[in-house]
This record gives structure tokens, sequence and C-alpha cells, in this order.
């Protein structure tokens, strides 16, 4: 019993002076860029500059810091100042975690968070897609069965879905932030359509369809997105005259962002949860999109959409009606947003997890006591 209060003592301890670490669980991409994992990158390097101990987790040894003959790493994709950021491999056994620390879990880790259930540290779940919450849970089962009733998401759409799921559980929005290099470009733009998506094959037959309908637009550059370091993909979109995105499953939506930061006009697929920046959904369902860009619920439409687009931006130039609200939308979406954000939710969670440490604290000397006082009766009796 005594030795319980000493270990929450040292606790408190460490949590009041920033002695403790957070710790966010990550995959390894092989040195393939993907923007939930850069998130979680921006969050670690902010925190350590707010005076945390905040470390990427990774499971092997061999985790893809930097380039070698096998390809890119982190260095090459974000930067090497993120290549630095402190990293801790399970497989090496290092991990050491106590009740002061603060573990962080991707929502489709559900095996993590199961084989986790008995840490003593605080447990929250980073959830950035919400397509994969349920991918490892069983049916009827729920974060809260194994010990974790608290997430952090990217955006209010999301912060709703989750709280309709999961009753009671208490959440945090982190909107993303996207980097200054991501800006207008100086120069003309280019006949290049910037193209992201999950699916390679819509890519394809988008790019295929396009060409057969509109052979007189042959000149026209389609370009692939994907495996870019994040400076050139920002270089490429400021040259693109028009972007083109497809996701379905997505809950933040990073490359309309981006290009909207770019100035370049996005024509897009409706993704099945519609993001506050894209549009408002009432009780019924029922879409009211934003005029930040040109949406379409039909995939078989873009690339009549697309050509239309090519038609203006070869003609007269794309309509102001279309570009006009894109820096309304994208304005908030900055690093010092992403920082103040950061600061103040994971500021409100470590006061939280003092509350929660000290309440326990109290709770087990109030325990002594009663035994205290239960042994000097029997004694006087």
């Amino acid at each position: 019993m005594n030795e319980q209060i000493e270990n929450l003592k040292s606790a408190l301890e460490k949590i009041k002076g920033k002695d403790f670490g957070i710790y966010f669980y990550t995959i390894d991409t092989k040195g393939n860029p993907v923007a939930s994992v850069a998130n979680i990158y921006e969050h670690v390097k902010i925190l350590n500059e707010l005076g945390y101990k905040s470390s990427i987790l990774h499971q092997q040894n061999d985790y893809k810091l930097h380039e070698d003959e096998n390809g890119m790493g982190i260095s090459n994709w974000l930067g090497i100042d993120y290549a630095n950021l402190p990293h801790i491999s399970i497989e090496s056994q290092q991990l050491q975690i106590g009740p002061s620390d603060i573990l962080i879990i991707p929502e489709a880790f559900a095996g993590l968070i199961k084989e986790t259930a008995n840490f003593p540290c605080k447990r929250i779940v980073l959830m950035q897609a919400y397509e994969y919450v349920f991918e490892d849970l069983g049916l009827g089962e729920s974060w809260a069965q194994h010990g974790i009733n608290e997430v952090i998401t990217t955006n209010e759409t999301q912060r709703k879905y989750i709280e309709g799921i999961f009753r009671g559980i208490k959440s945090h929005v982190i909107p993303l932030g996207i980097p200054d290099y991501f800006k207008p470009n100086e120069k003309p733009k280019k006949p290049i359509i910037a193209i992201s998506s999950r699916d390679k094959r819509e890519i394809l037959k988008l790019v295929k369809v396009f060409y057969q309908k509109y052979p007189h637009y042959r000149f026209i550059t389609f370009r692939d997105m994907s495996g870019m370091d994040r400076e050139k993909f920002a270089e490429e979109l400021r040259g693109s005259f028009l972007s083109v995105w497809v996701d379905e499953i997505s809950g933040f939506g990073t490359f309309p962002i981006e290009s909207m930061k770019c100035d370049t006009p996005v024509v897009g697929k409706i993704p099945r949860m519609v993001p506050e920046w894209m549009g408002t959904t009432d009780e019924k369902g029922n879409v009211t999109l934003k005029e930040n860009g040109v949406w379409t619920g039909n995939m078989n439409a873009l690339p009549d959409i697309v050509a239309t687009m090519v038609g203006l931006f070869l003609e007269t130039g794309i309509p102001p009606n279309v570009t006009s609200n894109m820096s309304e939308t994208s304005k908030d979406y900055t690093m010092n947003e992403l920082k103040a954000n950061v600061e103040s939710t994971y500021g409100e969670i470590v006061n939280s997890r003092i509350i929660e440490l000290s309440t326990m604290l109290k709770h087990e000397q109030e325990k002594i006591e009663k035994n205290q006082e239960k042994q000097t009766e029997e004694i006087s009796k």
C-alpha cells in the first residue's frame, strides 16, 4: 500500500515537472509520404519545442529514418529535423512506461489498445481516419472495455461521429496545420493537373476517360502527387492550374486544403463523411456544400468537370466564384494554429492527469488511514 502511494507521489512530481514521456505509436511507411504520419511528427515536434519529452514509438529497430539502397526515409520526405526527433523502438525493449506517461495510439491499432490495457500510463486514441476505428475491434467491443475513454481527432465532423458511437468518451479536436511553403505561385500556372487519390485505379480510369472524350486536350498533363517529399509536393501543387481529389473514406482532406493554400482550384468527389471545411450536414443527412471547390457525388462526372475547367483555364481563366472562397477556407489551417491547439489540448490532458493521479493518491491515503483507525480500535478492545 505504501509503495503504491510512493509511486503516485513520484508520478505527480514527474508530470508537474514535465519529466514524463508522451509516446506516439507510429507505423513505418518505408519512406512513403503519409499525411497522418506527418501530422504525428508535427505533434511530437511541437511538444518537444514546448518542453515536453515526446517521442515517436515504433515497432522495429530498422525503422526507416534515412535513405538507403532500399529507398527514402523520414529525412527525405519530411526533413532532417523530423528524423532527428526522439525515436524509440519497442523491439529494443528500452521503453519503460509509468503512471506519469502518456501513450497515444492511432485508431487502427485496436490490437495495441488491447495489449496495453494493463499499462499504468494514460492512453489516448489519435483518430485521424474514422474508417479504421473498427478494423480490429470485435462485435460490440469498444475502447472503454480496454481502459481508454479519451480521443484526439482532426475535425468536428469526426468528433461528432465518434461521440455518437462511443457514448461518454472525452474528445479533443486538433486540426491539421499546413506548412508555409504551401503558398500561391509567383509564376503563371502550367497546363498541369495535380491528382490525388487513395485508389490508383481511379486515377488511371479518370485520365483514360478524359483523353478518350477530349483528345484535343491531350497536351494537358496529369501528375500523380504520391511519393514526393513534402516541399517538392508543394512546389508541384503551386505550379498546377487545377487539382483533382478522390478519397471516399477521407476523415479530414489534407490535399484540398493544401491546394487552396497554393491558389490551385480543386475538383473533387464528395467523400462519405463531409468535413466542415467542405460543407455542413444537418440532422437528416442533407449536405450543404461550400463554394470553395467544384464538388460532385458522381465519379463518372469528373472527366467532364475537369474538361470544363480546362476550357475555362485556356479561354478566360478560372472564374472568381470558384476561387474566391479558397483563402477563407484554408486560412485557419496554419502551423501557428496547430501549435496553439497542440499546446492547449495537451496542456488540458496533462492537467486532467494531475487531477486523476491526485484523486488516486488521496483515495489510497484514505484507505491507509481507515486501516490504521481500524487497527487502533481493535487494539483498544
